[in-house]
């Protein structure tokens, strides 16, 4: 078992951090109150080829790997982007580039992916109100009608809507079957704007560099040939999506984790209290070699879980243990970074407090706390189904 990154991994983390750097804590703090995308941060990822990375060569990407992205936007996140950089690899790495390049058509890779390169911005719509991690309840429906497909229905907490070029829509194409839950439902791409899909925003806690919001599509018209793989059967490519989703966002959430307790080691080195540095006393070391100790461990974790995902092996268990690792080692270590800096850290200048708002949203989303702890529950140590 090999833990050394290899040259290109180090050239990229590298190229990440250079990246991140250029833009300081006053421009993510000008996106978080004005609630805007930001778009020159978005452009920076595109001129550098940082959103190509596991698009194959022949439509404009690096042709490498999941754990590459992982290490990138790891090194993003610490170099200063926080969860606001990393995050955005979801919308088009992930949900547009897992997805086709494993279960696309060749027709729909050609047509999509150098786009996905270039910028094009990708939503993922999966989730429904009344249904939750419960999918198999999915209510949304896809008639078909001809050469297109026309959906209707609800969905919720669904970010970049008001900026995505394309979206994945998972919707019913055959109704629900309680001796096979998991049939009938399909994964649809489809183009955006729409006036058959109306956003309606929410106001959140953090993460206000991307909207969130409910979705609510009216006949939605999206032509046969944007359906991924086989109509119905929508399970193996659905995973495809959502176990990236886990490692990409874990991956961010271990360097934002690390950006906080940079922010705190600097402050606790220069602030003195009667004489001496405050990083002198044990009280402000241990919490702050606790979180470095338990986002290193989260770290092994979310590679682990990338590399199985490479290796074209089971790789749930591991992205759902990675991404809970991350989610509580990241916000502990924003916690302690804010109690190191005292007041100074619960003001908006710090960028410490909108690192912990962004944060949080990862012990409930994309999947929760306790779905996770249910999962592993059952699928690694052979307990009972509990829901």
């Amino acid at each position: 078992m090999d833990f050394q990154l290899d040259e290109d991994q180090m050239l990229l983390r590298e190229l990440a951090s250079d990246v991140a750097g250029r833009t300081g804590d006053e421009y993510w703090q000008e996106i978080d109150e004005h609630d805007r995308f930001p778009k020159e941060f978005w452009d920076s990822l595109v001129k550098h080829d940082l959103l190509g990375i596991a698009v194959p060569e022949e439509y404009g990407g690096s042709g490498r790997s999941l754990l590459d992205m992982a290490v990138a936007v790891e090194a993003l996140s610490e170099g200063g982007a926080g969860m606001e950089g990393g995050s955005l690899f979801v919308s088009g790495p992930v949900f547009g580039g897992c997805l086709l390049t494993r279960h696309g058509s060749k027709a729909q890779q050609e047509a999509l992916l150098p786009g996905l390169v270039s910028g094009d911005l990708w939503a993922g719509a999966f989730t429904e109100p009344d249904a939750g991690s419960n999918i198999t309840m999915t209510r949304t429906q896809a008639r078909r009608s001809g050469d297109s497909y026309l959906i209707s229905g609800q969905k919720v907490f669904i970010s970049q809507m008001l900026n995505a070029r394309r979206i994945v829509v998972m919707a019913r194409t055959s109704p629900y079957d309680a001796a096979h839950r998991t049939r009938g439902i399909s994964l649809l791409l489809g183009d955006l704007p729409s006036p058959a899909v109306e956003a309606r925003p929410f106001r959140k806690m953090g993460n206000h560099f991307m909207d969130t919001s409910a979705v609510y599509f009216t006949e939605y018209e999206v032509p046969a040939d944007g359906l991924i793989g086989d109509e119905g059967n929508a399970w193996s490519p659905l995973y495809d999506v959502l176990n990236p989703e886990r490692i990409i966002l874990a991956a961010t959430a271990v360097g934002t984790g690390n950006l906080a307790i940079k922010k705190a080691v600097a402050y606790a080195r220069e602030r003195q209290v009667w004489g001496r540095p405050i990083g002198a006393h044990q009280g402000i070391q241990f919490p702050l070699a606790q979180s470095r100790i338990e986002l290193s461990a989260a770290r092994l974790a979310v590679y682990e879980a990338a590399w199985l995902y490479d290796m074209g092996r089971d790789c749930g268990v591991q992205a759902a243990m990675a991404k809970y690792a991350a989610a509580h080692a990241s916000l502990a270590a924003a916690d302690a970074a804010i109690q190191t800096l005292g007041g100074a850290g619960y003001i908006s200048e710090s960028g410490i407090e909108r690192h912990w708002r962004n944060l949080r949203l990862n012990r409930i989303g994309p999947v929760t706390d306790e779905m996770t702890l249910n999962y592993v529950a059952q699928h690694d140590l052979g307990l009972p189904r509990s829901y």
